[in-house]
């Protein structure tokens, strides 16, 4: 038997079982047929990371444009001849440091040989014996320099990364790294494993899928001209065909992500930051002579194909992979700068019926409306519904160029816009590679590539019209509540269509999307689309799904929730499946070495983003216990099955309060229903405001703030009201005693009456007169309100009468603000929920605990000034950790380990004569007094300062004007304290103390981390806190022989 890795499997050509002749077992031959391909140049962060390599590549590139920018050189051409010749520096750089490691080598080498050779005949030589061993060591050394080098940079990444949220995290938690070797593809009947042969089948694959598609242009032309599209402004156009500016350049490199996979040209995001002021004037330059004469860079045209296989398919299928293209990242700069420009008119020419890729729309809000529309057809048996599901067969990477082409041009989208369009999408290639190997270059005639910005919005554009011809189309009925209908709604290709009295109309819906795609190339996979069907009896749904060849399912998946025919199904079929799937994940996390920290940092990254999609498509749960539950859960991974030693408010509350800043399950749910009621409360989202009360007598103000709910049940009955009205209940009383502004008094009972889209709120209709509130007079309120009459004016009164007596919310609270603003509302109304609900816990009992210890009171200021601004000094969350296990009073002591045990001894470890309190361990015994006088007295030495010995200083790094430090000292003091807690802790249980050489041992590698880390960091562009290490150096010159 022969084990191997997945990437030997592929590169495998012959295995023999030898004969049995030279003991009891057979030798087993492996013939392997790997050939060696040169890797993909890449560029090297190592070769910018000091000053003078920078300064040396700037001063570089100015030459190259001030030598070679004339008129006669195509800026296009000048760009990428520029990219060829820094790259041509780069690898020559590398080469020469290289060259010079490798001749001192060699030079090493033939030193030691001679050696050798002597010793060989003198071999009591000591004077020869003594000078080898220094040319070894040498050796020795210089071989080793790389390897120390990148472990002193692994070093560096665990300081800087280790235990929070991010890449770190991920690649320890996960079972495995992601392999992508592809060992197996499936070609017709047999199954072939040889690398050659799966990227040839690959490249066979993609080079059919991308082939140009001939389209009629007049027939494309012909259809658009038929659906009257809107055109576009000439303030719109205006903002779509401007120059380009160096603010906008510059504005696209910032926002570029660092440690990206870089295109083709090897240039990563790195290099664009770091020479951002000597390029940003001449890739302006290139960018508008793309929109005014369509000169593109020629590398602009190249991508490398990754595939990724998609989840829950058969990955011997060269269909079941995604097509990820890397690209330059010039060309994402310019694509990212159109992006941000098309985004602002497709805002207005895109229905809300698409809630993908644009800013404030939300995926949840097409969830939110057929789960609404599920409750609807509850209510009203009479009425059959079915909901198509549309699966597109490869849709992005099957739109008709001529086809989004001739839209820009029918919506006259303007010259200069049109030129970028016109040429990206005109000549494109790209290598596909597969377990490091790359295929031929192959032609890219039609799709829009997974990678590029701008991808994702043209592809909206161009489907948007297929959703307008549905939505106009009178014959294809949908959900009609009121004035509005509800026909489809979409998230990029995920498409779900909403057709009422499906069975004598399905065929034209399917047949107007049919003739959509055959000009746009939108193709529907029968196979894997699926309809869900209402009030519809099982022999229908039988016809149905042969009259189209489509399968009638009991539940479908959409937007990643499982939709039922009941919405009493969703908590069993979403919440209850993932939180399965959760445990498991738990589980195979629970022993692995990581911290508390780590472990809190593993529940935000991975698991509450899960959670939390849930919790904004599906604000459903009802009773407490599921969140009883998921905290035991929690609980248990926290701790690692051992009882909790801080208690769970204190675990949940925020970092600056002295908390562990651990998500509380609970609070985000409510937060996300409260972003539901927002849009009961500020009535701006009509449409669904009207379908999700279709049953309602009154408006949503009577229900929230005038109690109707108790007189009319109706409104409990629906599924997703009665689930959001509880949390609204519980939190209400928090936001607002008096009457709040927004309510409309009108709206409250005349909703279904006068039908209005807008409604006269109390913050428009009233006004302070001698420090009460007026109603302003019919005429003024008629100035935005026009169709308001005399009998609803005097409606109006009546109501404020009675509210006036209650009184009104004067000053804008928190929840006012959330109503104004959508940015980040669910991160500032949990922020608010875990401020109210540990509200009684903001005093914690170790704070108690502390000031008895030290003798006297430790004021809230004080507390604050540890949590908001010192835990900041540093960027390892483990230093940060070690305070928060010190203020919370972390470790078992004996005296802790006598009550839980009655055998065991209460003594402290050390001293063995008194009891082991907290405060005793860790200060007051004899033996780690020595220790703390030891730390005192090196401390005051290395920052050049007399001040006294004081617990709060080293515990808890409570400094005061006693310490007199500035900010680089405290930092230092900081450093240098909570090096002393880390090895001290260390020595725990044991009789001894550290030494001094341990302690300023950790001080070093905080300090030499702390460095590397600045460094980094300002490569990066990151902001980064600079430690002045030299009052540190200078000590250690002085003390340390």
């Amino acid at each position: 038997m022969i084990w191997a890795t997945r990437t030997l499997f592929t590169k495998m050509d012959k295995i023999f079982i030898l004969p049995r002749d030279k003991s009891d077992h057979c030798a087993i031959e492996m013939t392997l047929n790997h050939k060696r391909t040169p890797p993909n140049w890449r560029f090297d962060d190592s070769l910018m990371r000091k000053a003078e390599d920078i300064q040396r590549y700037k001063i570089l590139s100015k030459e190259y444009f001030e030598l070679n920018d004339s008129p006669e050189i195509k800026d296009a051409t000048l760009w990428d001849t520029y990219k060829a010749v820094i790259r041509g520096h780069l690898i020559q750089q590398k080469a020469r440091m290289k060259k010079e490691k490798t001749k001192k080598l060699d030079e090493l080498n033939l030193e030691i040989g001679k050696k050798e050779i002597i010793l060989k005949k003198s071999p009591n030589n000591s004077e020869v014996s003594k000078e080898l061993k220094i040319l070894i060591k040498e050796k020795y050394r210089l071989e080793l320099e790389e390897t120390a080098k990148q472990l002193r940079f692994i070093k560096q990444n665990n300081f800087e990364n280790a235990n929070k949220p991010g890449a770190w995290l991920m690649r320890k938690i996960r079972k495995k790294r992601q392999n992508q070797q592809i060992t197996q593809i499936k070609k017709e009947d047999k199954i072939i494993t040889k690398d050659d042969e799966i990227l040839q089948e690959f490249e066979k694959f993609y080079s059919q899928l991308y082939k140009e598609e001939t389209i009629d242009l007049m027939k494309i032309v012909q259809y658009l001209g038929n659906q009257k599209l809107e055109k576009i402004t000439e303030d719109q156009r205006g903002i779509l065909n401007k120059e380009i500016s160096e603010k906008e350049v510059k504005n696209a490199i910032r926002s570029l992500k660092l440690n990206k996979a870089p295109g083709p040209d090897g240039f990563t995001a790195g290099f664009y930051k770091t020479m951002q002021e000597e390029i940003v004037a001449y890739l302006k330059r290139v960018m508008n002579k793309v929109l005014q004469n369509k000169e593109f860079p020629d590398t602009w045209r190249d991508a490398e194909i990754i595939v990724i296989p998609k989840e829950d398919q058969d990955t011997t299928n060269v269909r079941n992979y995604r097509p990820i293209s890397l690209l330059n990242l010039d060309y994402k700069i310019f694509t990212g700068i159109l992006a941000n420009r098309f985004k602002e008119f497709l805002l207005n020419w895109v229905g809300q019926d698409q809630t993908g890729f644009l800013p404030g729309r939300k995926m949840s809000e097409n969830v939110r409306c057929i789960l609404d529309i599920i409750e609807y057809y509850e209510w009203n048996h009479q009425k059959e519904l079915a909901l198509l599901s549309i699966d597109a067969e490869k849709a992005f990477d099957n739109l008709n160029w001529s086809f989004f082409k001739l839209l820009f041009k029918e919506i006259d989208i303007g010259f200069q816009f049109y030129n970028a369009i016109d040429t990206i999408y005109e000549d494109q290639r790209a290598k596909i590679r597969i377990n490091g190997q790359h295929s031929q270059n192959i032609k890219i005639g039609k799709g829009v590539r997974q990678g590029c910005p701008l991808s994702p919005l043209i592809f909206i554009f161009a489907l948007e019209v297929l959703l307008k011809i549905l939505k106009k189309d009178q014959k294809l009925k949908g959900t009609k509540i009121g004035t509005h209908e509800f026909k489809i709604r979409a998230f990029a290709d995920d498409i779900i269509c909403i057709i009422e009295d499906p069975r004598p109309k399905l065929q034209l819906w399917l047949s107007k999307i049919q003739d959509y795609g055959e000009v746009a190339g939108f193709y529907i996979n029968k196979k894997k689309s699926r309809i869900l069907t209402k009030n519809i009896s099982k022999t229908n749904q039988e016809i149905i799904q042969n009259m189209t060849g489509i399968s009638v399912s009991k539940k479908i998946k959409y937007l990643g929730i499982w939709l039922t025919a009941k919405n009493a199904y969703l908590l069993e079929n979403n919440y209850n499946v993932k939180w399965k799937e959760i445990k498991k994940d738990l589980q195979k996390w629970q022993h692995l070495n990581i911290s508390l920290l780590g472990r809190i940092a593993t529940i935000k990254m991975n698991i509450l983003p899960k959670i939390l999609y849930l919790f904004q498509t599906l604000p459903i749960i009802r009773t407490i216990k599921t969140f009883t539950d998921w905290n035991k859960d929690l609980s248990k991974f926290i701790w690692n099955g051992k009882k909790p030693r801080i208690k769970y408010a204190t675990m949940t509350d925020k970092k600056d309060r002295g908390g562990f800043g651990l998500p509380n399950l609970r609070l985000y749910f409510e937060a996300c229903a409260l972003s539901w009621i927002k849009d009961w409360c500020n009535l701006k989202r009509e449409h669904i405001l009207n379908l999700e009360g279709f049953d309602l007598r009154r408006g949503w103000h009577a229900y929230i703030w005038y109690d109707k709910k108790q007189i009319e049940k109706n409104f409990g009955n629906h599924f997703i009201r009665s689930a959001l009205i509880k949390v609204w209940e519980k939190y209400k009383r928090f936001m607002y005693v008096w009457t709040p502004l927004w309510i409309s008094p009108l709206e409250k009972n005349s909703r279904k009456i006068l039908g209005w889209p807008e409604w006269p709120t109390y913050k428009e209709i009233l006004y302070k007169r001698d420090d009460s509130y007026q109603i302003k007079p019919l005429e003024q309120i008629k100035k935005k309100y026009k169709n308001l009459t005399w009998l609803q004016y005097a409606q109006i009164k009546q109501k404020f009468v009675v509210d006036n007596e209650i009184g009104f919310t004067t000053n804008e609270n928190f929840w006012d603000k959330i109503l104004q603003n959508d940015k980040k509302e669910i991160t500032k109304i949990y922020v608010r929920l875990l401020d109210w609900t540990n509200a009684t816990d903001e005093v914690k009992n170790c704070m108690l605990k502390w000031a008895k210890n030290i003798g006297r009171s430790i004021s809230m200021e004080e507390w604050e000034v540890l949590w908001k601004k010192k835990q900041k000094y540093t960027y390892a969350w483990d230093l940060q950790e070690n305070w928060l296990k010190s203020f919370h009073r972390w470790y078992i002591t004996p005296k802790k380990l006598g009550e839980m045990y009655k055998e065991t001894q209460n003594t402290c470890w050390k001293c063995k004569t008194h009891i082991g309190s907290y405060f005793h361990c860790w200060w007051s015994c004899s033996e780690t007094g020595k220790y703390w006088k030891m730390i005192h007295v090196e401390s005051q030495k290395i920052l050049k300062k007399t001040f006294p010995l004081k617990p709060e200083y080293y515990l808890l790094g409570l400094t005061d004007s006693e310490t007199n430090f500035n900010l680089n000292e405290d930092k230092i003091f900081t450093y240098i304290s909570t090096a002393a807690r880390i090895i001290f802790a260390k020595y725990w249980k044991q009789q001894g103390v550290p030494t001094k050489d341990e302690w300023l041992g950790k001080i070093d590698d905080i300090r030499d981390m702390d460095e590397l880390t600045f460094l980094l960091r300002s490569y990066r562009v990151q902001s980064t806190n600079k430690t002045d290490w030299k009052l540190f150096r200078d000590y250690m010159a002085t003390n340390i022989t």
